[in-house]
């Protein structure tokens, strides 16, 4: 039998709301039968999956081991060793967000910066390589670098994450909730559109007017091969703008803030393409320079609504030196 004692920051949400975040390898139905036969007890009584949890009480667990169904994504342990029981422990979601080797160190050159911290929100500025989330290619992420850190709330069921997704070749802020309140509060603040993000690219050659929007509508190519364009301007595809304005010209390329007003994946890449100025670097989207990094796209500025205050917040982030060096060469 493993004693769970809930924290305020599982406080608030359904009984089995919580077990399915708890138990991801245990299927609703058994985690149904496991309360209706009193295998799992919250202070010692039978519940229903409804039940309301406060901070304090405490969720006991007893999972025989026949109602467990491996988690997809997990490793074997090597089996239960015969016992008729499971330890709870050897079911909950792993701390580590990616594997070892998908930690950045914090004195590799792949460290993300941090910009700004409270006990909510956490901002940092992600150098061009480093991805978000772990991937077979990629041998440093975010996410692990976060559990290297000692930051935020972490329970059973919760660890800071972030909050929105840069692309991996994209250098610049990215926000992350440190609490469940403040997750929540983040990604439904990028969902209802009330976060301002600006984005400055280098491009190859000079758009034709200093300012312009772009409202191409992009769709998602489920077919497109892993090198080749992934979003392509399709009148299948969903509304999206894209302001820019030019911020300094060099001899064939040139430096833009652009303004994404729709959020839809790769759209400042697509975007910039479309109107016959790929970003410089970005060799799925045209470019055909190599710059030694990621591509030149740098995610400079954003201000969100801070999810304890509801005020809105700003932050920036300079432009990596190579932006410059490409734009005035020596």
């Amino acid at each position: 039998m493993q004693e769970i004692t809930l924290t305020e920051a599982e406080a608030g949400q359904r009984l089995d709301r919580y077990l399915r975040k708890l138990l991801p390898a245990v299927p609703l139905g058994a985690i149904f039968r496991l309360l209706r036969q009193g295998d799992i007890r919250v202070d010692g009584r039978k519940c229903k999956g409804d039940l309301r949890l406060t901070a304090g009480m405490k969720v006991s667990l007893r999972l025989p081991a026949a109602e467990i169904r491996p988690a997809p994504s997990r490793p074997s342990a090597g089996g239960t060793n015969g016992r008729d029981d499971l330890d709870v422990l050897d079911l909950l979601p792993s701390p580590d967000l990616g594997p070892a080797r998908g930690r950045a160190a914090a004195d590799s050159p792949l460290a993300p910066r941090i910009v700004f911290r409270d006990d909510q929100v956490l901002v940092v500025s992600k150098p061009a390589g480093l991805a978000i989330h772990p991937g077979t290619r990629q041998e440093h992420s975010l996410t692990g670098w976060l559990q290297t850190q000692r930051l935020g709330v972490r329970t059973a069921t919760f660890a800071p994450a972030p909050a929105h997704r840069l692309d991996r070749g994209t250098s610049g802020l990215v926000v992350i909730g440190l609490t469940p309140d403040a997750l929540r509060g983040l990604t439904a603040a990028f969902r209802e559109g009330t976060v301002d993000k600006v984005y400055f690219a280098v491009v190859h050659g000079v758009p034709s007017r200093p300012t312009g929007t772009i409202t191409a509508p992009l769709w998602q190519d489920p077919d497109a091969d892993p090198r080749a364009a992934k979003v392509l301007v399709d009148e299948r595809g969903q509304p999206a703008r894209t302001d820019y304005e030019l911020v300094k010209q060099g001899r064939h390329m040139a430096l833009l803030r652009v303004q994404p007003h729709s959020g839809r994946q790769h759209q400042i890449r697509a975007h910039l393409s479309h109107i016959g100025h790929p970003i410089v670097g970005d060799h799925r989207y045209g470019s055909i320079a190599e710059v030694g990094r990621g591509f030149l796209l740098h995610a400079g500025e954003l201000a969100f609504p801070h999810p304890r205050t509801g005020k809105k917040v700003r932050y920036s982030d300079p432009m990596p030196k190579d932006f410059h060096k490409l734009l005035d060469p020596d």
